[in-house]
């Protein structure tokens, strides 16, 4: 047996918004009873410093941000223009390497370019046409390929739109290489992932201080593959080679037609299944009731028969399912198939709504009603870093429904907050920091406030981080510091507690610890 004991701390056990302790005590891994250990064999001193449950992001993209790790960022306040953005991925370390090396980028929000248009092809060739070029778009549904990148994937002027997708091409028939919506960029995604399994491996690896950095210590991927590869496949070799956070996978639904292997170990499971409801409100692809004020509906890409037969599944094999809703229409459609459900899983939603942008006042009377307890993973980060968007593309009305994160908490059953990183134009997608921030203060990155009136206290946003993701994500042994659970917790470099709200984003993490083992400092 080995047991430590912090004390001098200001320590949030995360039960609820006023528990605190002035003392944290380890056995084996584990939080323990003070009175557990009269002697412990190292005692740390903390110093005033203040302690929170280990964070958790229980909807983002690792593999994405493994590689955009080691990308180019591709988002304001670093990236402005399209020759920004040629620079930029001319300073990756992938550039000038071998013709089977891919260079990528991510970020770009064409609302947000000097050019007010979207990177093509021909764009991506001036930086080079020896080498693939890849380019998600911010809300990672969409991107950009250059002409490499488009022969290693096969794509021509012949090749049909995938369903779900569009391949844009130009008046004369040729593919300008953006890649409308997920299913049209997989084309691309799997062209290069079939190259290089070896380098997804070591760049998921290196992730790793990433989220230990921002006080992350469990994820839930949100676009978990069978193809080219089993994403299962790929966390297991991560692990092997170091990955330290616990992970929840979430394949994407279409993919599956068959038996799925089931991990369920403490750092490591399968835990459910992704559906795609509708695309993104930057990319006017959101499903819409009104449509938006350019007369455009959004798209719906899982019909409600589809969206059953994908619960029936899911309720067979004791998996979650999760849906990404970001327009009204979308959301009322999960609304509706779920509303006579009854659950499957105990201590954590069977559905959850990823997202759920816009909700009006009588959707919520009718998901408070819902038998089955619609769990909403929300992201307050989209509003902070994407206010040009919501307001050039939606109305006055839908804008006032947007991210209505006090309205949540108060009517649905549980709430987390999360990332959807690095599905958003800013340069710290997954900092829980920024989003706590956009959620106490409703300010945006460009100064402005959106609903205010949606505003939610600094201790609900923790527990949005901790608690309530813990629940939502059964991550069962995290989210608070009870005695029992995992000793998996942050040292922050400031009392967030004391903190103006307009300070938030300038709290971070100073320690990480997992299983009682520091795995994090900050120089």
């Amino acid at each position: 047996m080995h047991s430590k004991r912090f004390i001098n701390g200001k320590v949030f056990l995360g039960t609820n918004e006023t528990a605190f302790a002035d003392s944290l005590t380890v056995v084996d891994g584990k939080i323990a009873p003070d009175n557990a250990v009269s002697e412990p064999d190292e005692v740390i001193d903390l110093h005033g410093s203040t302690v929170v449950p280990g964070l958790i992001d229980n909807h983002t993209h690792p593999k994405y941000i493994a590689d955009a790790l080691h990308g180019a960022a591709c988002t304001p306040p670093l990236v402005n223009s399209i020759p920004e953005m040629q620079e930029a991925l001319r300073h990756t370390p992938e550039y000038g390497k071998g013709a089977d090396v891919w260079i990528e980028g991510w970020g770009f929000d064409e609302s947000k370019l000097a050019e007010h248009r979207s990177p093509n092809r021909d764009d991506l060739d001036q930086v080079s046409t020896t080498q693939p070029i890849f380019l998600y778009r911010s809300d990672c549904h969409s991107s950009v390929g250059n002409s490499r990148a488009l022969e290693l994937a096969g794509i021509d002027e012949n090749t049909p739109d995938p369903v779900g997708g569009k391949i844009e091409k130009d008046e004369n028939g040729r593919p300008t290489g953006f890649m409308r919506e997920v299913a049209a960029s997989q084309l691309l995604i799997r062209s290069k992932s079939a190259l290089s399994y070896e380098n997804d491996v070591k760049n998921l690896v290196n992730s790793s201080g990433h989220y230990l950095e921002n006080g992350i210590v469990a994820i839930g991927e949100m676009m978990g593959r069978l193809h080219p590869y089993v994403s299962l496949k790929l966390y297991q070799d991560a692990y092997k080679a170091g990955f330290k956070p616990k992970s929840a996978i979430y394949y994407v639904a279409d993919e599956v037609d068959g038996p799925l292997e089931i991990a369920q170990t403490d750092r490591l499971r399968v835990a459910g299944l992704k559906v795609f409801m509708d695309g993104s409100i930057s990319g006017e692809t959101a499903y819409m009731k009104a449509g938006f004020p350019s007369g455009k509906k959004g798209v719906c890409l899982t019909s409600q028969a589809r969206l059953k037969e994908i619960i029936d599944y899911a309720r067979a094999n004791h998996l979650q399912v999760a849906v990404h809703a970001m327009g009204d229409e979308a959301v009322q459609n999960v609304i509706d198939v779920c509303q006579d459900l009854d659950p499957w899983l105990d201590g954590m939603p069977s559905v959850r709504i990823e997202h759920a942008s816009l909700i009006s006042d009588q959707m919520f009377e009718q998901l408070k009603k819902t038998k089955i307890g619609l769990g909403i993973s929300t992201q307050p980060i989209f509003f902070f870093a994407e206010e040009d968007s919501y307001r050039q593309f939606l109305s006055k009305d839908q804008l006032k429904l947007a991210y209505r994160i006090k309205t949540m908490e108060k009517e649905a059953p549980i709430v987390s907050l999360s990332s959807d990183a690095p599905c958003t134009p800013w340069a710290e997608p997954d900092s829980p920091f920024y989003g706590m921030y956009a959620a106490v203060t409703r300010k945006t990155a460009g100064g402005g406030t959106i609903n205010a009136d949606e505003a939610i206290s600094l201790p609900q946003a923790l527990l949005a981080y901790t608690r309530d993701a813990a629940i939502m994500g059964g991550f069962t042994q995290n989210g608070t510091l009870e005695a029992g659970k995992d000793a998996d917790f942050v040292v922050l470099n400031k009392d967030l507690f004391s903190q103006k709200a307009d300070d938030l984003t300038a709290v971070h993490a100073d320690q990480t610890w997992i299983g009682g083992e520091l795995v994090y400092q900050r120089k």
